[in-house]
């Protein structure tokens, strides 16, 4: 027997609060990501990782074009430290959001 949710007792202002939160997270979350991914294919391409990419893909376009980003896996050593790469993403997603602004 599976379980039925629970009610929730929220008014129609409520419940369009909540869709819209739920809707900036999603952009937040689809720029953010748009920004991670960039960051990783930047530090590809300066480690020339397409080189040796398992993905054949990567390989015949000599750049990184796939996103599992294999080659920056199979490195000894991090490029960056996830620290380093956060605020890498960090400060691309404020050059993004105040470009966007303006």
């Amino acid at each position: 027997m599976t379980r039925r949710p629970g009610l929730r007792l929220e008014s129609a202002a409520m419940r369009a609060e909540r869709r819209a939160e739920a809707e900036a997270l999603d952009a937040f979350s689809e720029v953010r990501d748009g920004c991670r991914r960039a960051v990783q294919r930047g530090l590809s391409a300066y480690v020339n990782g397409a080189r040796d990419c398992p993905m054949k893909v990567c390989r015949r376009a000599r750049d990184c074009v796939s996103d599992s980003f294999a080659c920056l896996t199979r490195r000894r050593r991090p490029v960056l430290s996830p620290l380093d790469e956060t605020i890498a993403i960090d400060g691309l997603y404020q050059f993004i959001t105040e470009t966007e602004r303006t």
